[in-house]
């Protein structure tokens, strides 16, 4: 009588489901503690697609990496590198124009020449398919006091670039919910004005006397 050959028992491998989901939790608990830290958006935006591609096998959008691209080119085609910097923030990017770049000395008059480049600006924005986005304008001055017909002081002067850089952007499509101005003065130097004996620092107070912009995701 032939004998019985034993079955090796199967092996249970229920529980590599449960740890590939686990994995992909932590994963993405790792991605929601990184998109309230401190790292720039552009980070967050490239962790998340590698996350996609490694477990998705999708391509996720990368609407701030996209757009500081965008916007890097834009600033070389139109040769202003060390007058516009680019940079990522924690929440998207943050342009600074120097001052004489946008204007002439005490007045708020946007210049021709630069109104094209703000609408290159303003398309980047709209380009890069991020629809939930917050655009603020500063306005930024040296602490030389200014008194003159249009403008009392430097709170007036600086709202009022800023408010003229905003309604550049409107013009050029981007939508006025998205927009914010903000008067800023003298209140938030880069660097010191004054020298350490009082005196005026020209070279300091041209760095001061500035535009920035920020585009940020809008949290609700």
């Amino acid at each position: 009588m032939a004998k019985k050959v034993k079955q090796a028992p199967a092996t249970d491998e229920s529980w590599l489901m449960t740890y590939s989901d686990s994995i992909t939790l932590l994963m993405a608990f790792f991605v929601l503690l990184l998109s309230v830290s401190t790292i720039d958006q552009a980070k967050v935006e490239q962790m998340a697609s590698g996350i996609n591609d490694t477990f998705k096998k999708t391509e996720s959008e990368q609407p701030f990496s996209s757009m500081n691209e965008k916007l890097n080119e834009i600033v070389k085609n139109e040769q202003l590198e060390g007058k516009i910097s680019i940079t990522p923030d924690p929440l998207g990017l943050k342009l600074r124009f120097s001052s004489q770049v946008l204007f002439q000395s005490g007045s708020a008059k946007l210049k021709q020449i630069m109104i094209p480049m703000l609408g290159h600006i303003s398309e980047a924005i709209q380009d890069s398919q991020y629809e939930d986005y917050i655009v603020k304008i500063e306005g930024h001055t040296d602490n030389m006091p200014i008194k003159t017909k249009l403008y009392e002081s430097n709170w007036e002067l600086s709202a009022h670039r800023a408010t003229n850089v905003l309604k550049q952007f409107i013009k050029s499509g981007i939508p006025k919910k998205r927009v914010r101005a903000i008067a800023m003065a003298d209140a938030y130097p880069l660097v010191p004005n004054q020298n350490r004996d009082g005196s005026s620092n020209a070279k300091n107070q041209a760095k001061n006397r500035r535009i920035e912009v920020y585009i940020h995701r809008n949290f609700k």
